[in-house]
């Protein structure tokens, strides 16, 4: 009985850990890169030459930026923004250095919808709090984001079926955790007959 005891512990133990490298190594949503310059029909302020990288990820809930030559303007305050054909949404604020360089990353508050389509840095002077400010520095464009990988155009980022959650398994079939599933089960099968068998050899008189 001690030595069917002993195999049950084991085999419990075992399992989890045969679990253990299909849960969470992976997450929703590929990051998406978005570069970031003085564009025409947008930019209307700030030096010219300045430019940056946008990376983020809707289903990851986070944003990262870096600027370079974005030099600091006397009584202004950059800050990064997301536009879309029906809002705009305040990500944060960017405080470059004297040189006009800064690395920030945020995590996306507030997000109540997918449609954002517009990266924008602007700068706040006057300008209630809440509004975005007329001065408009470098900015991206990106495709809007779609649901799944169906649709037209390049994107890189998919839709999670609720808020941002970090580290929730990326939808979709995942063969590894049934094949881990079926070793463990096959494994507890194994360990349980073993026991039996020589439980019962051990209980004949």
């Amino acid at each position: 009985m001690k030595r069917m005891l002993a195999v049950l512990v084991v085999a419990t133990v075992l399992i989890p850990a045969a679990f253990g490298p299909a849960v969470g190594a992976r997450a929703n949503g590929v990051p998406q890169l978005v570069k970031l310059t003085y564009l025409d029909g947008i930019s209307n302020f700030g030096p010219k030459d300045a430019e940056g990288v946008l990376e983020f990820s809707f289903a990851e809930g986070y944003v990262h930026v870096e600027v370079k030559n974005l030099k600091a303007a006397e009584g202004y305050t950059y800050e990064g923004w997301m536009t879309s054909p029906s809002g705009s949404l305040f990500v944060g604020k960017i405080e470059p250095s004297a040189a006009g360089a800064a690395t920030v990353e945020w995590r996306l508050e507030g997000l109540k919808s997918y449609d954002y389509n517009t990266f924008i840095v602007a700068a706040r002077k006057a300008e209630a709090a809440g509004t975005m400010p007329a001065q408009k520095s470098i900015a991206g464009r990106f495709t809007v984001i779609a649901d799944g990988a169906s649709g037209s155009g390049s994107v890189a980022d998919t839709r999670p079926g609720t808020l941002p959650d970090t580290g929730e398994a990326a939808p979709g079939f995942d063969w590894a955790r049934v094949f881990y599933t079926i070793a463990a089960m096959g494994g507890m099968a194994l360990c349980i007959g073993w026991a039996r068998k020589h439980f019962q050899k051990g209980a004949r008189p």
